[in-house]
């Protein structure tokens, strides 16, 4: 697996809004902007589902992702492959964070992402540059 870095986990950090991106098993792609997100460490992303129907069943079919969002100076697209947790320690913890943020938001499932590439968003020569 691919480790971010600390100018990366930075990035996502300070952004209100990511864009998830996912396929259907027939590659149907489908994507969705999400606030609940966030780095588990440099390997791992931890994305909160309170709302995920067509996003959830393309995991469930196809358990990779694209997350992309923009941060103060650039942007960055983390690609990963996925696993859905309903139960055990990750979605308790996930349940935990998200009632920190909002007490009202119900999760219904964690999605872990082992991050496997990571991609540069900016204008220029380094547009869409492999960086990781």
């Amino acid at each position: 697996m691919v480790k971010v870095t600390e100018e990366i986990k930075e990035s996502l950090k300070g952004t209100k809004i990511a864009f998830l991106a996912t396929a259907s098993k027939d590659g149907i792609p489908n994507a969705i902007p999400i606030g609940a997100f966030k780095f588990l460490d440099d390997e791992t992303l931890l994305i909160s589902d309170q709302y995920f129907n067509k996003t959830l069943k393309n995991l469930q079919e196809n358990p990779k992702i694209s997350l992309v969002w923009w941060g103060e100076k650039n942007g960055f697209q983390v690609k990963a492959d996925i696993t859905i947790h309903t139960e055990g320690e990750i979605f308790r913890r996930n349940v935990e964070w998200v009632r920190g943020i909002k007490e009202t938001l119900r999760p219904k499932s964690a999605i872990v992402g082992k991050i496997t590439d990571v991609y540069l968003i900016k204008s220029g020569p380094d547009a869409g540059k492999k960086i990781l």
